[in-house]
């Protein structure tokens, strides 16, 4: 087999538990003007949404054309003013933004007729009037005039859309109930319809440098910690999903630089961008005979650098009811194990976590988890070996002893040529 060939099958397989995983989901996706501007871009997303069609996800679209407006604005020598971040929308602004953004949309559709074509599809893009505007009023003293938010939105004609295979347009333009028009924020408009639509992600394409200063991973309750060293956008981006995220159950940040960033992120174990999750991201649980193969691919770096002493695929086998997991997508991603020694005693072995998730603190969570799991079991002290890692242990309430504090029926597999370091610690309900 070449090793084109290779590639693509093994990239299937790890695709498939996702694929079955997303299929009747709903996702919002946010395409931000800029990505909008660059033909090549615009196509591959196109193709890769006609894909997630063809795929049994219900993805449903939110325009923005800020890059776009500005241009127009700036050819015709018209003047705007912002506040908090948003576009103060005068009337006699509106046609410009009619304008502006009906070009963009047939841009936008363009782009879906020929990627419907190349798979001989019926273009299954829709844009239509679902959004109930109002104005977004006096806030600080400003007057936002007819910049709007979204008041209602028609979840009946949405999800009647989704359910026939269809994917739902939304632009930035949205009327009140008495005839006005008004410019919709794309961003706070993108999260208000994933939050109505209790979508099960909402997917923001966004500039490279809002992904450069934040974690692969975080809940909203991360967020707080990261804010202040951002900038204006991305601070902006932050504090929406703490404001509006809660009913939305995951937040994709991507680059718009990367064609490639939405399939990555929907379909690959460690994704493209920043994941931030309201639901639980991770389970920490007891081991199971299947997790053998996970648990054996987890440390098996760690085993050839000499951090962890090998572990048999049998021996492993016979030990699995002494292992605790966390799991992310169906991937063992961290392992720790509590071997009984005598009945006071015991030992943490194995505690490893995929380096790609060192920064979530699930290290943490596996010695939380084994220390409680040795109380239950009456033992009141914890013992560890280990040959690089004590300085955290010690950080984490060990103390470091000598090899003659093992107890008598642990000291004799006491492996001298390792030199291993012995710590201990009480424990305390």
């Amino acid at each position: 087999m070449q090793q084109s060939e290779l590639d693509f099958t093994n990239n299937l397989r790890q695709a498939s538990p996702y694929i079955a995983k997303h299929r009747n989901k709903t996702i919002v996706i946010y395409l931000p003007g800029e990505l909008i501007s660059h033909s090549a871009a615009l196509l591959q997303l196109a193709k890769d949404c006609v894909l997630l069609n063809n795929l049994g996800l219900k993805v449903v679209l939110t325009l923005g054309a800020t890059h776009q407006i500005d241009q127009a604005f700036e050819a015709k020598g018209l003047q705007w003013e912002s506040h908090q971040n948003v576009r103060i929308t005068a009337r006699e602004h509106l046609q410009t933004f009619q304008e502006t953004i009906g070009y963009v949309r047939s841009q936008l559709e363009a782009a879906f007729s020929q990627a419907c074509a190349e798979h001989h599809l019926h273009l299954p893009i829709v844009s239509g009037n679902w959004v109930i505007a109002q104005p977004k009023g006096v806030i600080q003293g400003v007057d936002f005039q007819h910049t709007g938010i979204l008041r209602k939105i028609n979840n009946t004609a949405v999800e009647s859309l989704l359910n026939a295979g269809q994917i739902p347009l939304l632009t930035p333009l949205a009327y009140s109930l008495t005839g006005e028009v008004f410019n919709l924020n794309t961003l706070e408009q993108a999260f208000a319809i994933a939050s109505a639509l209790q979508a099960d992600k909402l997917m923001l394409f966004s500039a490279d440098e809002t992904l450069a200063s934040l974690p692969q991973a975080m809940s909203l309750k991360d967020i707080s910690h990261y804010l202040d060293a951002q900038d204006t956008e991305t601070q902006r981006i932050l504090q929406l999903a703490q404001s509006q995220g809660q009913q939305i159950k995951r937040i994709h940040l991507m680059a718009e630089s990367n064609p490639n960033a939405l399939l990555l992120e929907l379909f690959s174990r460690d994704g493209s961008g920043t994941l931030i999750y309201t639901d639980r991201y991770h389970q920490l649980r007891p081991a199971q005979i299947e997790d053998v193969a996970g648990i054996l691919t987890l440390i098996a770096p760690l085993e050839e650098q000499g951090i962890l002493t090998k572990r048999s695929r049998e021996n492993l086998e016979l030990e699995i009811d002494n292992f605790m997991v966390v799991e992310i997508d169906q991937q063992i991603i961290g392992c720790a194990a509590l071997y009984p020694i005598d009945e006071h005693n015991g030992e943490l072995a194995c505690l490893a976590v995929d380096s790609a998730y060192q920064k979530m603190l699930l290290g943490q969570e596996l010695l939380q988890a084994i220390q409680t799991k040795a109380l239950q079991s009456g033992l009141n002290t914890l013992f560890l070996l280990t040959t690089h890692t004590h300085h955290w242990f010690i950080g984490h309430g060990f103390n470091e002893t000598s090899p003659d504090s093992l107890p008598v029926n642990r000291k004799s597999f006491y492996n001298h040529q390792r030199q291993s370091k012995v710590l201990q610690k009480t424990l305390h309900e």
